[in-house]
C-alpha cells in the first residue's frame, strides 16, 4: 500500500510541477502521461497480486472458482477428407440405329426386358431388299451369258478385247452388287451388340426406321462408373489408388472404394480434372446419372494429436490457443497454450506443435476464463 501511495505522489508532483520544468504545455503532458502508464502498471500488478493472496486467505474464494471439464489426450490416426459430387455413369449405354432404311415389321423385346448378346430385338421389312436382288440376279444371268460366249470368242481369237472386257468388268459388278444387297438384306434384322437391359424403344411397328433416329437404347448395368470434376489444387493428392468414401443420398448406399482412374487433361474453363471410381452393380440398383457423392482422402497420419475444434480459440494477435488444467499442491488452474493447428475434419482439429500428448485439455468451461484462474473439475 505504501508503495502505492508512493508512486501517486510523484504523479502529483510532476502535474503540479509541470510548468516549471518543460518547455511547453505539449511536453508537460507528454511526461504526465507517460508517468501515469508507469503508474497503472504499477498498480495493475500489484492488485494482481493482492487478489491472489485474498484468494487464498478468503474461505469463500470456491464460490468464484470456474467449474470446467477435462478430457485427457490420445495419439490417434487422423484423416482429412475433402468432398465433390459425381454422376453415376455406364459403359455399355448405346443408341442401337437401323444400319438400313425401312419399315418396322416385328419388336421382339419389350422395355426392361433382359436380352443376351446376339439375341434378335427387331425385324424390319425387307421386301424392297429382296425385288432388287432379283432384278440385279436377272440382269447377272443376262451378263453371265454374254460374258461366258464373249470368253469362248476371245479364247478362240474371234471377237475384239474391248467386247470381252466390257462383258466381265458388266459380270463381275452385278456379282458384287448382288453380294451388297445380300449383306444389306441381313442387316435388316437387328441383333443385342452386347448382355443388358432393353431400357427404351423409340419406334412401333409399322414406323420406318433410318440410320439417322435410334430405333432402341440398351444398357449394361452390371459395372458401372463414378466420374467427377476435382479442383486442380488437389491434382498432387490425388492418383490410382487413392481411398474414397462413397455415398448415394438418394437410395442411402454407403460403400468404401478406390479411385481407378485420373483424367491427364485440365479443363481450361473451370480448371479441374477428372476422376473415375469403378463400381460393381450386379443388381442393378445404380442407374446413369444417379448423383454420388465421394469423401477423398488427402491427409492422413498416424500417432496425431487431435483436440475437438470447438475448444481452439483465436486472440487479438491471430494465435490459436487453448486451455490445459495446471495441477498445484493446493489449487487447480486454468494455463493458456499457443498451438499450431493442421487440417480439421469431422469435429476434430490436428494439433501439429504446443502439446505433447500428455496434458489433460480443458474440453468445457474454457470459454471467458483467463490463464491462471483457478479452476474446479
Amino acid at each position: 500500500m505504501n508503495k502505492v501511495l508512493f508512486l501517486l505522489s510523484i504523479t502529483f508532483l510532476i502535474a503540479c510541477g509541470g510548468n516549471e520544468t518543460t518547455n511547453s504545455e505539449l511536453d508537460r503532458l507528454r511526461a504526465e502521461k507517460d508517468s501515469l502508464i508507469n503508474v497503472y502498471s504499477d498498480v495493475s500488478a500489484l492488485l494482481s497480486e493482492l487478489q491472489l493472496r485474498i484468494d487464498k486467505l478468503d474461505s469463500n474464494v470456491a464460490k468464484r472458482i470456474t467449474l470446467v471439464k477435462i478430457t485427457s489426450l490420445e495419439l490417434g490416426h487422423f484423416k482429412h477428407y475433402f468432398e465433390v459430387y459425381g454422376n453415376v455413369e455406364t459403359k455399355r449405354n448405346v443408341s442401337i440405329n437401323a444400319e438400313i432404311p425401312g419399315k418396322v415389321n416385328q419388336i421382339l423385346v419389350e422395355v426392361g426386358q433382359k436380352v443376351s448378346q446376339g439375341q434378335t430385338i427387331l425385324i424390319q421389312d425387307t421386301e424392297i431388299f429382296r425385288n432388287s436382288i432379283e432384278e440385279v440376279k436377272t440382269a447377272f444371268n443376262l451378263a453371265n451369258t454374254i460374258y461366258n460366249r464373249q470368253k469362248k470368242l476371245w479364247d478362240e481369237k474371234i471377237g475384239s478385247e474391248l467386247q470381252y472386257l466390257e462383258a466381265k468388268n458388266r459380270k463381275e459388278s452385278l456379282e458384287q452388287k448382288i453380294k451388297t444387297l445380300n449383306s444389306q438384306l441381313t442387316k435388316s434384322v437387328i441383333k443385342a451388340p452386347f448382355n443388358g437391359v432393353i431400357d427404351e424403344i423409340f419406334v412401333k411397328v409399322g414406323e420406318v426406321a433410318n440410320q439417322v433416329m435410334p430405333v432402341i437404347r440398351m444398357v449394361n448395368l452390371e459395372v458401372v462408373y463414378l466420374v467427377a470434376d476435382v479442383s486442380e489444387d488437389y491434382i498432387s493428392k490425388i492418383s490410382k489408388g487413392t481411398f474414397v468414401k462413397v455415398n448415394f443420398p438418394a437410395i442411402g448406399l454407403n460403400f468404401d472404394a478406390m479411385i481407378n482412374r485420373v483424367g491427364s487433361y485440365i479443363n481450361a474453363n473451370n480448371r479441374t480434372f477428372k476422376i473415375y471410381v469403378d463400381i460393381d452393380n450386379e443388381e442393378g440398383i445404380l442407374k446413369p446419372n444417379l448423383l454420388g457423392v465421394m469423401n477423398i482422402l488427402d491427409f492422413s497420419t498416424d500417432s496425431a494429436i487431435m483436440v475437438s475444434a470447438s475448444i481452439v480459440q483465436q486472440d487479438a494477435e491471430g494465435n490459436e490457443f487453448l486451455y490445459i488444467l495446471k495441477r498445484d499442491a493446493e489449487s487447480l488452474s486454468a494455463l493458456k497454450v499457443v498451438v499450431e493447428t493442421g487440417m480439421t475434419y469431422n469435429g476434430f482439429t490436428h494439433v501439429k506443435s504446443g502439446l505433447n500428448g500428455n496434458e489433460e485439455i480443458i474440453s468445457k468451461g474454457g470459454r471467458g476464463i483467463k490463464s491462471g484462474q483457478a479452476v474446479k473439475i
